[in-house]
């Protein structure tokens, strides 16, 4: 890729802090109430700041593994939406954590595909 190492970094930073809040968010899976919310705010928050550094480069931003990435994010995100709108309601945690545990092969392939191989994680370790 020809992206400006700076915008790459960003990248792969920012996909690493969305990591650290899913992390958080699954740990408070089974809560109910406000710290799950906000927990899912903070996810949301962290993920949008992701896709806004992505959208500098069209050339990462139409990546494979950037996309893949981003769709496995979403399905983790999806099994969370409800709890904004009811502090009670109940999160599919087998779910969330099957779909927790697909982000980080997607996660290692696009930082790979960014030339950072060294940033690859796994959901155990991280």
């Amino acid at each position: 890729m020809d992206s400006t190492n700076t915008n790459v970094e960003l990248i792969v930073q920012q996909g690493e802090n969305v990591l650290i809040s899913m992390k958080d968010l699954k740990k408070v899976a089974k809560k109910n109430g406000k710290v799950r919310s906000d927990m899912y705010e903070r996810y949301c928050a962290n993920l949008h700041s992701y896709y806004v550094y992505t959208l500098m480069d069209p050339e990462i931003e139409n990546a494979p593994e950037v996309v893949d990435f981003q769709e496995k994010l979403n399905l983790f995100r999806d099994y969370f939406k409800e709890v904004t709108k009811d502090f009670e309601s109940t999160v599919d945690t087998k779910g969330a954590n099957e779909a927790y545990d697909n982000v980080f092969p997607a996660y290692n392939a696009m930082v790979s595909a960014l030339g950072f191989p060294d940033k690859q994680v796994t959901a155990k370790k991280f």
